[in-house]
């Protein structure tokens, strides 16, 4: 079990988990993580987790050629990835879902 807020190192040598208790307004990371997995409630159960303002915060905290990954393919969500920088590739889901999307961070030259 990974406690909150404390860095689990056992998961492996290269791997590290850092689980956190936060609201999204609350995220400053700068080029902090290597990957975020993105399972909040969807759309439209919490409209206000899958903003482009939402997706900027996520964008920022990773790190160059980090990824995004997120079970939903929704056309908003995709579009609101791609607005902030991401590039963006629909993915075959898990069972009982379609697709998933999973955006990465290049530098601004790359991308375009």
């Amino acid at each position: 079990m990974c406690p909150w807020g404390k860095k689990s190192i056992g998961i492996s040598k290269d791997f590290s988990l850092l689980k956190r208790k936060q609201f999204f307004s609350e995220i400053e990371d700068k080029n902090a993580f290597h990957i975020i997995y993105f399972d909040a409630f969807g759309a439209r159960v919490r409209p206000e987790l899958w903003t482009e303002a939402i997706f900027k915060k996520m964008y920022d905290a990773l790190k160059m050629e980090g990824v995004l990954v997120t079970y939903s393919a929704k056309g908003s969500v995709r579009r609101a990835m791609q607005a902030v920088g991401f590039t963006v590739e629909r993915l075959p889901g898990p069972p009982g879902k379609r697709e998933m999307l999973r955006g990465t961070k290049h530098s601004r030259c790359e991308a375009e």
